[in-house]
Formats: C-alpha cells, structure tokens, sequence
C-alpha cells in the first residue's frame, strides 16, 4: 500500500504488513481479528472462499457446484425443477422420460453453469470441445466394453451363479477402471497445457469431463430401458431408487471427483508461500480424490451385491455427500492458497460477491472471498469501469 492510499490501513497479524482495514486481509485472506472456533489460519473454516456468510462446512450444493456464481437464485430454482420432475416420472413410472431427465439435468445444468461463469470466454473452445468429446468416447466405449459385466450385475445376486473371481472383477476392478478412465478428460487437457492455470477453472474441466462421461456412460447402459414402452409396471421403489442414484447422487460424485482432480492439477502456489507447508494444500486435494475414488469403487460392491434398493441409495447419497464436502474444502483451500492476480490494493473495486467498493487485492476485506472465485472475464471488465471517488462539490476525482 502507498502512502496515499485512500483506504485506511492496519498491520495484518499474519503477513505484517500494512493492508486495508476491514473484517479480513487482502493479501492473504485471514480475519484481522482472531475469531473463537476459527481453527488455524490457513484454514479459516468459518467462511467459505467462494461465498459471503457461509461455512466452508455448510452443505450447500449450489456453491459447491457452481463456485463462480455471486446470485445462484436461477440455479436453485433449475435444481428444484429437475429434482421435481424425477420424482414425478418415477411415480409416474415412465422409464423413458426418467432416463433423459436423469441422465441428462446435472450435466445440462452443469453447461449452463459455464456459460453464466463465462468460461466460453475465458477458456479455449477447443480445450471445452476436447473435454466434452473424450469423455463421451471414453464413456460409452466403456459401457460397450464392459456391458457383459453390466448384465450380470443387474441379473445376479451374490453367489448366485458368479464366482468369487467375477465378484472382484465386476464389483471393484471394473469401477475402477471406470473411474480412471473418467479422469482422462482432465489429465488430457492438463497436459496439453491450458493456456492459464487457475483452480477453479480446473475444477470446471474435472468436473464436465467427468459428467460427459458419466452421461454418455449411463445413458448407453440404460438404452435398452427405453424398449419397456411408456409406461412401465415395475415396482414404484425400483423407479425411485433410480432417480435418487442415477439422476442425482451418481452425477455428483462424478463432479466432485473430477472437481477435486482438476483443482489438484490446476492448482499453483504463489512465490511468495513457496516454503509455507509447500506441498500440504495439493496432498490434502489429492488424498481427498484418492478417498472419493476408494468409497465409488467400494459402491461397486454394493451394486454387484444386490442390496435392498433403499439402502443402496442411503449408501449412494452418503458417498455424495461425503464428497461434496471434500471438494467444497479443496475448493476453499486452493482459493486461500493459489498464486492470484497482480493487483493495486489502491485502486477500487466493486466486489462480484458482497457488492461493496473495496480494494483492488486478492480477497475482499469486507466478505473474505478470492478474486478469483469470479470469471477472469469478470475481473477485468470490474478493473476497466473501477468506481469513481466524488469529492463534496461533486467533481470526479
């Protein structure tokens, strides 16, 4: 800060030195003031990277998923239709209308997302086109592939005419197979080399690579579905055991571990935190991957296995759940910790999240969120119209 900054200014206790006042640093993104049940520092679990006012472990889904947006009010609406409609076409017991709405509403929602968050824009088409396309190549020659696997699993039940060997094939190896393959899109891209490497633009990558191939993988498994007619006459549970895993809980733990890869990848620490706990924040998102894969593939087990219908989808909501929170706590760590933009804490700004005039720097000192939870796009169109002080007599200064 210079000398004629037109903020007032106080010693942060972490980086010691001068930095707007207000309820958090600009530069490094702590309260000012310690807060009781904060945790430590580089932690800041009481506010959240990517929204004003919530925890980093409230359970909210919206700015989980769709960590760019500053109003997701649209989002929650567009959330509560699709749920509303699963429920509807498998009370309804219409196979056909539940597997396009399933199948197809996350990763839809998910696009739309990319549009608001204005990652055509920031992001090569190319590199999104590479994305969408690997992953429903990848996607359906697995299902292609694999459907002799497929076919037993939905017919069998545990010792009923598998072996102990097919049981470890079906149930683990193949999911696993399943989930690396997943994982392609984003490791692709990586090493190709995105022209920018922000984490959550990494995350965006993981994430629709992972619900491209998701989709094109179930809906390939769940084609021959469509030839029951209309209107089906199986069990009411069936159906909405199916809307509950495929519509919903399978899509998400497809994003959230996608998510968490391409953060992992995407993810740079600043010169500056070189030798503060340099390789901490990446094995965190990286073990947090590796338990997200291990708790998918032990589902394996528990879709080979046959178990009562309901409680599969316990057991399926649980494991997304669990990684919801795990990506939400990546997100949040790589937003206090990546390297950020070259900013003039003198300069205003008018933050995306909280509105409120404020310095140009690395989090808002009035809400705590990153700069970067918002679009590149964002942040430099805020920085050419920045805000103009008036002085008494009306003049622009």
């Amino acid at each position: 800060m210079s000398d004629e900054s037109p903020f007032p200014t106080t010693e942060c206790r972490i980086c010691r030195i001068d930095v707007p006042d207000g309820e958090f640093c600009g530069l490094c993104g702590c309260h000012l003031t310690p807060r009781k049940f904060e945790g430590p520092d580089w932690l800041r679990f009481r506010n959240f990277g990517a929204a004003p006012g919530e925890n980093v472990l409230t359970p909210s889904l919206l700015s989980s998923l769709f960590p760019h947006l500053a109003h997701r009010g649209a989002f929650r609406v567009a959330l509560g239709v699709m749920l509303v409609a699963l429920v509807a076409f498998a009370l309804l017991r219409m196979p056909a209308a539940l597997i396009s709405v399933g199948v197809l509403g996350l990763p839809a929602l998910f696009l739309v997302y990319l549009r608001e968050a204005e990652a055509l824009r920031d992001l090569p088409a190319r590199l999104l086109a590479l994305t969408i396309g690997l992953g429903v190549v990848l996607g359906v020659g697995f299902v292609l592939v694999a459907g002799a696997a497929f076919n037993r699993s939905s017919g069998a039940a545990v010792g009923v005419g598998m072996s102990g060997g097919q049981m470890i094939q079906d149930g683990a190896a193949i999911p696993l197979v399943g989930a690396i393959l997943m994982l392609v899109p984003v490791i692709v891209v990586r090493l190709i080399g995105p022209p920018t490497r922000e984490s959550l633009e990494g995350f965006m990558i993981g994430a629709l690579g992972a619900l491209s191939f998701t989709a094109a993988a179930m809906m390939t498994r769940l084609v021959p579905q469509l030839d029951t007619g209309l209107v089906s006459d199986a069990p009411l549970t069936f159906y909405l055991v199916e809307a509950g895993i495929r519509g919903v809980a399978a899509p998400l733990i497809a994003a959230a571990t996608g998510g968490l890869v391409g953060v992992a990848l995407w993810f740079t620490r600043p010169e500056s935190k070189k030798d503060q706990r340099p390789g901490l924040v990446r094995f965190v998102m990286v073990a947090f991957a590796v338990a997200v894969l291990a708790l998918s593939i032990a589902l394996g087990m528990v879709d080979i296995s046959r178990s009562r219908q309901l409680l599969m989808l316990a057991l399926y909501a649980v494991v997304a759940a669990a990684a919801l929170l795990l990506l939400r706590i990546s997100l949040h760590l790589a937003l206090l910790h990546e390297a950020h933009d070259e900013t003039v804490g003198d300069e205003p700004v008018v933050c995306q999240h909280c509105g409120h005039v404020v310095p140009d720097m690395a989090f808002c000192p009035v809400c705590g969120v990153a700069a970067r939870a918002s679009s590149r796009s964002s942040r430099a169109q805020r920085r050419s119209a920045r805000p103009q002080r008036i002085d008494t007599d009306g003049e622009q200064s």
